[in-house]
This record gives C-alpha cells, structure tokens and sequence, in this order.
C-alpha cells in the first residue's frame, strides 16, 4: 500500500512536470513502457481527460484573487449645461471617484468560498488520476495473465510435440495409428488456442493504448505478472487510510467547508456595503472683481450604504445556503458509507482469491506437475495410454492458467483497494 502511495506520488509529480510538453511528444519516443510504474506516468501525462481536469483546476485558481478582489472604482464627470453661479465664480464641471467597500468579512469569505472549490476541483483532479491509474493497472495485469496464459499454452504445444515424435516411433514399431490421430488432433487444438490469444493480444493492446492516450498499431511487449509477496491486509488501517484519504472524500469534505462558507456570506449579506467617494467642482473665476476665494475648485467626500430593504431574498438566500450545507454533508456521509461497503466487499474478494492462490500453489499445482512426469514416464514404458498422458497434461495446463488467474485477480483486487484508499 505504501509502494502505491509513493508511486503514485512521483507519477504525479512527473506528470505535472510534463505537462506542457506531452502533446508535442513524438510517437518514437513513447514506444517503450518499461513496467506499470511507467505506464501510468505516461497515462497520466497524455491522457486527454486528466489534462481536462488539470485546465479546470488551473480556472478555479483564477477564481480566487477575483472573489477576493474590490469591485472596479467608479469615476462620475458631470457637465453643467448652464453653468451655476456661486460667490467665488460659476460651476461648470463636477468630478466624483467612489470605491464600493464590501462589509468587514465578506471579501475573506468569499475568498475561503472559492479556495475551497478551488480545493474540491483539485481532490476531482487527484481522484481523476487515481481512477486512470486504477484502470490502466487492471488492464496491465489483464493483458499480463493473458501473455503468462500464452507461455503456458506454447508449452503445452512444445510438449505435444515433443511427444509426437515417440508416438511416431511406437506406430512405426508397428502399434495402433489411433493414439497419433488423437494426439494430431489435440496439436491442431492448441495451435489454433494459441492463434486466439495472438488477436485478444491485440485487442487488449489496442484498449491499453486507448487508456495510456497514445496512437500505436504494435501490440505492446508482455509485461511481467509477479507472484504476490506480501498479502497482509489490516482492516482497521485500510479504512482509516479511506475515511483520511480517500481523494472523491477529501472533495466532498471541500465542498462541505465551502458550503459553510456560503452560509456564513448569507448571513452577512444584509449588512450594508458602505461607498465611499471624494469630488471636486471645476469653478470659474467669480465676475465680482476682487471677491475672495474666486475661483477656488471646491472639493467634498461622500459616504454611502447600500439599504437592505427587500429582506425577503436575503431570507431566501440563507435558507439556500443552508440547504446546500446540509446537502454537501449528506453527499459526504452517504458517498462514504458506500466507499466502506466496497471495501469490505473487495477485502473478501481478495481474502478468496488468496484461498485460491495457497490452494493452487501449495498443493494443486506441484500435484499436477509431478502427475505429468509420471504419466509420460509411464507411456514410454507402456504403462498409460496416449489418453492418460494428454489428460494429464490438460489438467496441468487448466491448473497453471486457473493460477496465474488468481495472481492477476490478487493484483487487480490490490489495485482497487488502493484506489478506495487513495
């Protein structure tokens, strides 16, 4: 669980650093993925919904210094069409610059209002991310058990063949003809077995480049399916890193601050917004002669409110608010008693593949190989028939594959448990 933090971590870090220069990435240069660890960085990095998201983060950044900003000053120039006279000469302009202050408060909160959306886009963004990557995990082992499924499989085909050559001889010795006919039709069998797993190769290729974001007509190499390790689970740890960690909770829990935000806003919204101005009266010189002060440009400030008068949409706006708190808790509440659910349901999934996993390492899979042996040693001695050995091959070849089944249902199921994580 840690190893998936820390990687997806550095996937993300990486992508954010090569961001601005995944569209102008060649094809030549994406060719090679390594090991899922790489898979997922390039995923994230040219996936076109990921780089969406990123955008819509980046806006609701741009949001904030605006929610926090004073509204545009005001600048009123008056002209006198007829002039008017006063004792130090005749007013023939009058020029005011008012600023509109918001109440104490309102500016920070509806800065808080926007940082915590801001906030809940970039938990959507994480969550974004962890789904793709959840994803692309599943199809990397999917497409992993079906390149382990063909090794088995053009084993199976070597050994047939392998075996061919001691039917030949027997017949050649003078023995029945059925057991080669039985064996060609189990040769013809595989091949054509095979030759369905080359196209799901390609098929399944084809949905990995899909998610990765990238164009690509040659199937990707075979990635390695490791036997699990370590398959340790805490219950009480997991869903304590769920309730802590979880990034579609973290949002939800966003939206909840936002919404509480909002309805502290709501609560102040009546209290007047003061304005407060300054001005000066362009005055001419006074016709009197020799009259103090003429043409002095007198000067004046202005304070003004805003009258809440209608009181019937601020109650209206209070009640909205509250709704929406009550609204974003319960989404949250509701969202993580299901995130719970599927965490139980995936820890008992997991608990029967590794069930599965003990019961076919430990002991079906030694059994069936040691069968194979014996079988073949038999024939050769002419103690089993052709048909005990094809059966006892078969059976090997269902083991293996029922196997490596559970290894990549045991990965796939650790994926989805790190993504209800986070």
């Amino acid at each position: 669980m840690k190893r998936f933090k820390i990687t997806f971590l550095l996937t993300s870090i990486w992508c954010l650093c090569h961001l601005p220069l995944a569209a102008g990435e060649s094809e030549s240069d994406t060719n090679s993925l390594a090991d899922l660890d790489d898979a997922i960085a390039y995923g994230i990095s040219h996936n076109p919904g990921i780089l969406a998201a990123w955008q819509q983060y980046q806006a609701a950044l741009e949001k904030i210094p605006q929610a926090k900003g004073l509204p545009d000053p005001r600048l009123m120039v008056n002209h006198f069409v007829e002039e008017i006279e006063t004792r130090t000469g005749p007013q023939r302009n009058q020029v005011f610059l008012t600023q509109m202050i918001p109440w104490f408060g309102k500016l920070r909160l509806r800065g808080e209002v926007a940082s915590k959306e801001a906030e809940a886009i970039h938990h959507a963004y994480e969550a974004r991310i962890l789904m793709l990557t959840r994803d692309i995990s599943i199809a990397w082992y999917e497409y992993a058990y079906l390149g382990k499924s063909t090794e088995i499989t053009r084993q199976n085909l070597d050994l047939l063949k392998r075996l061919e050559d001691t039917v030949r001889e027997k017949v050649r010795a003078g023995n029945d003809l059925a057991p080669l006919l039985r064996l060609e039709v189990e040769l013809a069998k595989a091949q054509d077995m095979l030759q369905g797993m080359e196209k799901q190769r390609l098929s399944q290729s084809a949905a990995l480049n899909a998610l990765l974001g990238r164009e690509s007509t040659e199937p990707i190499s075979w990635p390695d399916l490791p036997e699990p390790v370590d398959r340790r689970m805490d219950r009480e740890s997991l869903k304590e890193e769920l309730l802590a960690g979880n990034p579609e909770l973290c949002a939800l829990q966003s939206r909840i601050e936002k919404a509480e935000g909002t309805l502290e806003l709501s609560k102040r919204s009546p209290i007047p917004d003061p304005m407060i101005g300054a001005g000066i009266f362009d005055t001419g010189e006074s016709v009197m002669p020799n009259q103090a002060d003429s043409g002095n440009d007198p000067w004046a400030i202005q304070l003004s409110f805003s009258i809440p008068l209608w009181s019937g949409k601020y109650k209206a706006e209070k009640r909205e608010a509250e709704a929406g708190y009550e609204a974003a808790r319960q989404s949250r509440t509701d969202r993580e008693n299901t995130l719970v659910a599927e965490l139980e349901s995936a820890l008992q999934k997991l608990s029967e593949i590794d069930q599965r996993l003990d019961l076919y390492s430990d002991t079906l899979l030694p059994k069936a190989k040691q069968a194979v042996e014996v079988t073949e040693s038999s024939y050769r001695a002419d103690r089993a028939s052709l048909l005990d050995v094809i059966d006892s091959e078969r059976t090997q070849l269902e083991i293996e594959r029922t196997y490596w089944r559970a290894v990549a249902d045991h990965h796939q199921s650790m994926v989805r448990l790190q993504t209800l994580t986070g």
